[in-house]
């Protein structure tokens, strides 16, 4: 698990159209196999925009992003456009897969993390470097592991409940999100579909 990255802080980074322009900057600066996006619900917006061409803040152009297996999507989307978006619609049943999965994974020592926030600030500092550093870049420096801690709260803050023979997990506190673990879980259930095509 190398890195988390959230959008939306800012009032104005909330819109569906800057966050499509984000998530195509880190496609260009990553350049990965493929992008999942949870189209259930709130997330069509955001998949709309993925499809759509943005200009970003400094004038770049972002081209438009299409969905390889979303027949509603393939309709619409631009017909030339890169096909790298994958689009989650999770139901229980799947959903329970998911969660066994990201268990299952985890728990077998298959997923790494960076380490907590705290060590991370402690080794950074104990470094010259890393002493000299500036407040702004410190915090840019250690936002993976803050990020990577958080996760770690969210899972924490879940447990499992039986729903026939599903699983599925529920919030302890329902005022603290689990964004962050389902992007973890999402992404892992999709590193498992390409494995087993993959390896047949």
């Amino acid at each position: 698990m190398v890195n988390l990255k959230v959008l939306g802080l800012t009032e104005a980074s909330k819109v569906f159209r800057a966050q499509a322009v984000d998530i195509k900057q880190l496609i260009e600066d990553f350049n990965p196999i493929e992008v999942v996006i949870d189209i259930n619900g709130i997330g069509r917006g955001l998949a709309d925009e993925m499809i759509s061409e943005q200009i970003g803040a400094n004038g770049k152009i972002y081209p438009p992003y299409g969905f390889f297996n979303d027949c509603g999507y393939e309709k619409i989307q631009p017909k030339e456009c890169d096909k790298l978006l994958y689009g989650m619609i999770a139901n229980t049943s799947l959903n329970s897969k998911i969660h066994a999965n990201a268990y299952t994974r985890t728990n077998s020592g298959l997923v790494r993390f960076l380490i907590s926030e705290q060590d991370a600030r402690a080794a950074l500092l104990a470094t010259d470097k890393g002493a000299k550093m500036s407040y702004e870049d410190r915090v840019k420096r250690l936002m993976p592991h803050e990020l990577t801690t958080k996760l770690f709260n969210e899972i924490l803050n879940l447990r499992i409940k039986k729903n026939g023979i599903d699983i599925a997990v529920e919030q302890i506190n329902s005022h603290f999100p689990k964004d962050k673990y389902s992007a973890f879980a999402y992404g892992l259930w999709r590193i498992k579909e390409r494995e087993e095509v993959a390896y047949q």
